[in-house]
């Protein structure tokens, strides 16, 4: 007897994406940080491939001086998740869908700012991302992998569709520059509105779902799981698309 159930496994971004704020460049665009103007610099130069991300990134955190304390008190205690994440959360788990945060993040920060926000839940969700280091008023970011990215997030949607069953979905939620790995390995891809991916998705003609709230990803995630719509997979890019039925 075959299992009908439809299959899915959740991967989002955090900064930006879950979390409306990012967390970094709250910390990067101080004013005794890097400040926007050179950061948005470093990300048009990742856009048109003319310096990796990691190198960028490394750049960024390397100009962040702000203690510990400091930045949750200025910034980061007032950091607002996505509004529709909560009930969309609360479905996957009714329905065994698990959620994975794949982040180019600090995990002390997220780690926190997730236990904040959902409490005990917080601790079905895996969080991949980078580790960190914060010594008086100096950051380090511990790079999770040699990759171009510092944290691949590809990887984590190829080692998830090794171990799952071939029908799996897997979606993922991003809003920016490094969740491009991951936009060419989701079958459903979510990119936030006005945003960096979604103008990389438009450039190079990716697939996507634009997404204002995690009510609209509930939204499609619920008619997939409730077979009112599927995924159609063009065999000549290899990219999917959503499909009402």
């Amino acid at each position: 007897m075959t299992d009908s159930k439809v299959k899915v496994q959740v991967f989002t971004d955090f900064d930006g994406t879950l979390s409306l704020d990012d967390t970094g460049l709250l910390l990067i665009d101080d004013e005794l940080s890097l400040g926007p103007e050179r950061r948005r610099v470093l990300e048009h130069k990742i856009m048109d491939h003319a310096l990796s991300y990691k190198d960028a990134v490394q750049e960024m955190w390397d100009s962040v001086h702000i203690s510990w304390d400091e930045a949750w008190a200025k910034y980061l205690n007032d950091c607002r998740i996505d509004p529709g994440f909560l009930s969309f959360n609360d479905y996957c788990r009714e329905h065994d869908i698990p959620v994975t945060v794949v982040s180019s993040g600090l995990y002390p920060v997220l780690e926190r700012i997730m236990k904040n926000f959902l409490g005990e839940k917080a601790k079905d969700i895996e969080i991949i991302c980078n580790k960190g280091e914060i010594k008086d008023r100096d950051w380090k970011i511990i790079w999770r992998d040699d990759s171009e990215y510092g944290n691949d997030k590809s990887v984590a949607l190829s080692d998830a569709r090794a171990k799952a069953s071939p029908d799996t979905i897997f979606v993922f939620c991003g809003d920016g520059v490094s969740d491009i790995s991951a936009a060419r390995h989701a079958d459903v891809l979510f990119a936030r509105k006005d945003r960096d991916l979604e103008i990389y998705c438009k450039r190079y003609s990716i697939p996507f779902v634009s997404f204002d709230t995690f009510d609209d990803v509930h939204d499609v995630v619920k008619r997939l799981v409730d077979r009112k719509s599927v995924i159609e997979k063009d065999e000549k890019t290899g990219f999917c698309s959503v499909v009402d039925v």
